[in-house]
């Protein structure tokens, strides 16, 4: 029975600071303007959240989990990171797959892979025309001879 009891006040007292952190605050008594006066270009001291709800605008720097907030809102700082890097290359004058030495690298080994492939085809071209095999397989039989 005390069990019960207590199981019962966890329960009232769960749902009593549920409902008080589902509020939305708002800042310092103001009221947010309605959507149709909200203007997403230049929101102000608010800005737009989940399901469009009008929040009050958290101050620069102020992380949210893994996300950080920025100017025009949250941002992952290694996705930030990544941005900075392919900005600098371009205004650097360098093209975009050449931006870090990971896109190099994959803009390399795809060059390569690209390349095998049109030469196998070419050679596949050629088997096809010339209608027998060519080294290094010539010295083999063709199926159902």
């Amino acid at each position: 029975m005390l069990a019960l009891r207590t199981l019962g006040a966890a329960r009232l007292h769960s749902m009593r600071c549920a409902s008080s952190f589902s509020q939305i605050p708002t800042n310092a008594g103001k009221v947010p303007p309605t959507l149709e006066e909200f203007d997403p270009l230049n929101p102000g001291e608010w800005q737009l959240g989940a399901a469009g709800k009008i929040l009050p605008r958290l101050p620069e720097g102020t992380k949210v989990g893994k996300l950080v907030m920025g100017k025009y809102g949250l941002y992952d700082p290694q996705l930030r990171k990544r941005v900075e890097v392919y900005s600098k290359a371009l205004l650097d004058g360098k093209k975009s797959e050449e931006a870090g030495p990971f896109d190099r690298a994959v803009t390399r080994m795809v060059k390569v892979l690209g390349t095998m492939c049109f030469v196998l085809g070419i050679y596949n071209l050629f088997t096809l025309a010339y209608g027998k095999l060519l080294p290094p397989y010539s010295y083999m039989n063709p199926p159902r001879q």
